[in-house]
């Protein structure tokens, strides 16, 4: 699938043309703003229906034959979701991701809790340029057998993003202009009718992170900080708010609907990353976060 050249200028002539209350000169600004999204399908498969290295959720990972299983306190890290990064390249029109190679996902399962459990070594996303020897791996012994999801084929799709309508990024058009919440989900009904985006499935890689909650760059900004209370929150809002700025998103895992939701109910786990740690493919310091209903 080839990406449409003319999605972006009709999303940014519609916001130049709509009818909304604000300003022609901040509506250039938002058109600045908007950003190229890899959209993501899943479809329900067999693993032996899924080519070895291509992206999916759940199944058993394609991993090289040397591969050493992530752990956290000796135990092992559940397998969650591959990305193929070749299918991907595509529709990353900015060359932010690597051309080729495999992002993979592990989270550690709390037994006790019985859910993904998100804190220092509790996760990692391990990025594998060579995919030459990939085999289709079998769980190791003792891996917890419980968290073994049923596999999901990936599928990519052009589509876009705005910053969330809580980011401090679009703070003084909130606080402006009355029109502007309106405007706001018009744009995305818009970008959902030019593309497949569907704005009730948050699976997604790169652009704007697309929250449940509100910006989940907050999220990674109080995990930074550690920060446990509301009154902590109060006291640090001034640093949460400049600390957003420093996360980009990553990539968005919806648990819902296809086996994660075991453990994750009906959330979206978000990865971020820095912008130098993209470019220097390093992915040792991915922040992940939830947000759930």
């Amino acid at each position: 699938m080839e990406i449409s050249q003319d999605n972006l200028s009709k999303i940014k002539k519609g916001i130049l043309n709509s009818n909304f209350n604000i300003p022609h000169s901040c509506r250039i600004e938002i058109c600045e703003l908007i950003q190229p999204t890899v959209g993501i399908k899943i479809t329900a498969k067999d693993d032996k229906e899924i080519n070895i290295g291509s992206s999916k959720i759940g199944g058993k990972p394609d991993l090289p034959s040397n591969f050493d299983w992530p752990k956290m306190d000796d135990e092992f890290l559940t397998f969650c979701a591959q990305y193929n990064l070749e299918e991907i390249n595509i529709y990353d029109v900015s060359n932010e991701l690597p051309s080729f190679g495999i992002i993979y996902v592990f989270i550690y399962i709390d037994k006790e809790w019985s859910g993904f459990l998100n804190k220092k070594n509790s996760y990692k996303v391990i990025f594998q340029e060579n995919t030459d020897n990939l085999i289709r791996t079998e769980f190791p012994i003792n891996y917890f057998s419980e968290g073994i999801f049923e596999p999901y084929k990936i599928e990519f799709f052009e589509s876009y993003t705005m910053p969330d309508d809580e980011s401090i990024i679009l703070k003084d058009f909130q606080d402006s202009y009355e029109d502007f919440y309106n405007f706001y989900h018009s744009t995305y009904e818009y970008i959902e009718h030019l593309t497949e985006l569907d704005v009730d499935v948050f699976h997604q890689v790169l652009g704007f992170d697309r929250s449940i909650q509100s910006s989940v760059m907050y999220d990674f900004a109080e995990r930074e900080l550690a920060i446990s209370t509301e009154q902590e929150y109060k006291s640090k809002l001034s640093e949460i708010l400049e600390l957003s700025k420093k996360y980009k998103l990553l990539l968005q895992l919806e648990t819902d609907g296809n086996g994660l939701d075991k453990f994750g109910g009906s959330s979206t786990i978000y990865f971020g990353i820095e912008p130098k740690d993209l470019k220097m493919r390093n992915f040792n310091n991915v922040i992940m976060a939830f947000q759930g209903t």
